[in-house]
């Protein structure tokens, strides 16, 4: 069987930056982050489909306060293979070993492109980006105030900090109001910013796509 080869399409998924929630502070060192590991696994799936990859673990240390583990890690289609060590130091030998699996799967996660940003140290940058690319909140409710809008452009749909700041913000809007099925995301985009309909269908789209990934709708 021949061998696929992974599209500029799947590079772009893989690298884009990981949703605000998926990170989080180290439980003991706070100069780090460290990645959920179930938003690795659904960038894995959303990138290369449910049941294409496989992950296999086995115990090879394990002390009164580590437990290591060495995680081997495959997607045939694409004939990509990777083996990594991950280690956790739970009490409960049944989370640690979760635990390891997990770190190890990060690690790799890390190798094809999902969540560099976090390990090159460019997370703790992402609020800021996010709130120049957010509406002003306040802005929004003095309606009688006049401002300018900011324009949203081609260049920032592909600009992945931007885009996904910008889909983070449509999605939190779309969760405010409780999942409404009838919620337009082109309207609600248009009432804080100003773009051509081009860029609006796109966002459109990109953003039934996210939220798909996100919510599984």
């Amino acid at each position: 069987m021949e061998l696929r080869k992974i599209s500029e399409e799947q590079k772009r998924l893989l690298d884009r930056p990981l949703p605000s929630e998926a990170i989080s502070p180290h439980p003991t060192k706070n100069y780090l982050s460290t990645i959920k590991a179930i938003y690795v696994t659904e960038r894995l799936n959303d990138v290369f489909g449910v049941g294409s990859w496989r992950v296999r673990s086995e115990q090879v240390a394990r002390d009164n306060k580590m437990v290591v583990v060495k995680v081997t890690f495959e997607i045939p289609e694409y004939g990509i293979y990777y083996e990594c060590y991950g280690g956790n130091d739970n009490s409960d030998l049944g989370d640690a070993h979760k635990g390891a699996t997990t770190d190890a799967l990060t690690k790799i996660g890390s190798w094809l492109g999902i969540g560099a940003d976090v390990f090159k140290g460019k997370s703790r940058n992402m609020s800021a980006k996010c709130a120049a690319a957010a509406p002003d909140p306040l802005a929004s409710a003095r309606p009688d105030t006049p401002r300018t809008k900011h324009r949203i452009t081609t260049d920032m749909l592909d600009d992945p900090i931007k885009c996904d700041c910008l889909l983070n913000w449509g999605y939190d809007l779309w969760t405010a109001s409780g999942y409404a099925a009838d919620f337009d995301i082109a309207a609600r985009l248009l009432k804080s910013y100003d773009a051509d309909t081009d860029v609006l269908k796109r966002y459109a789209a990109l953003f039934n796509s996210y939220k798909m990934a996100r919510h599984g709708k």
